[in-house]
């Protein structure tokens, strides 16, 4: 495959999120224990199909959030890049950036938190398939020599029934 025809294929790596989305999500209420949920996931094409615009709706660490994410694919740095903000913390822009490997992407970003700790941010896209995939979200604040999950969420067309829970989710 030649240079163009490559760098086509890779701007539309993410074009199977466009849609109508359920999720079924896990994440850590603020007493420590996970808890599951279910939210919604509806992904446009804007600006002539460059940037997807994601507008999410479900649980998050014991609340229910309203969310708007942004997603391109940068064509200087042939990276993916994101950025999200939400109902508990409007403004926070965060810009992650990864590539794929194989089938699967790890978006990387980093901010301080409220103590002035670094804290690094992994967002993985895994297990994509035209009418499923799954995310992750982990943290690490030792820099990256570890990583604690954060967040998961099991997507699921909404043409394609309800979401089931997934016995290897965890």
């Amino acid at each position: 495959m030649n240079g163009d025809a490559e760098l086509l294929k890779e701007m539309k790596r993410f074009d199977f999120l466009q849609g109508e989305w359920d999720a079924l999500c896990w994440s850590e209420s603020p007493n420590g224990i996970w808890r599951e949920g279910r939210g919604t996931l509806e992904v446009t094409k804007e600006l002539d199909g460059c940037v997807s615009v994601e507008r999410f709706e479900g649980p998050y660490c014991g609340s229910l959030i309203k969310a708007l994410g942004l997603r391109a694919f940068n064509h200087r740095t042939r990276h993916w890049e994101h950025t999200w903000t939400d109902s508990l913390e409007p403004g926070s822009f965060v810009v992650w950036r990864g590539r794929f490997e194989g089938d699967s992407i790890d978006l990387y970003g980093d901010w301080k938190d409220h103590n002035g700790q670094r804290v690094l941010s992994r967002l993985t896209w895994s297990r994509i398939t035209p009418i499923s995939a799954h995310w992750a979200s982990h943290r690490s604040t030792d820099g990256g020599q570890t990583w604690s999950k954060h967040w998961e969420i099991q997507f699921k067309k909404q043409s394609a029934g309800v979401v089931e829970k997934i016995a290897d989710a965890w």
